[in-house]
């Protein structure tokens, strides 16, 4: 069998190139994996989207929202648990949690 095209792997992918969906964790439920779980403070989140970009499962929900001058921005409406499976990158590249004051993103020991 003859192949007409070829995807390229990963290694021929641009640096820094993101993969815009969920990959196959939107056909897997990848969130009983997991040994603790992220509690999303929203009061304490300045919806920079770090977690978002750093989240490997697509896991952090967006909604539409605005800036304090009218201007259309995403924000963070929540997790999905399917998904989550608990690594812990959220956490550690949240900025409100590395300035060690207050806690954005919090990790709980999981209950199953």
């Amino acid at each position: 069998m003859k192949v007409k095209y070829r995807l390229k792997d990963w290694q021929e992918l641009a640096i820094g190139g993101v993969v815009a969906d969920g990959g196959n964790s939107v056909d897997y439920e990848t969130g009983t994996w997991r040994t603790s779980r992220p509690i999303w403070n929203s009061e304490n989140c300045i919806n920079c989207l770090n977690c978002w970009v750093f989240c490997p499962e697509d896991a952090y929900v967006l909604k539409d929202g605005a800036t304090k001058k009218g201007a259309p921005r995403k924000e963070i409406e929540g997790i999905n648990y399917y998904h989550c499976k608990g690594c812990g990158l959220c956490a550690k590249e949240c900025p409100v949690n590395k300035q060690g004051k207050k806690v954005a993103i919090d990790y709980i020991k999981e209950e199953h």
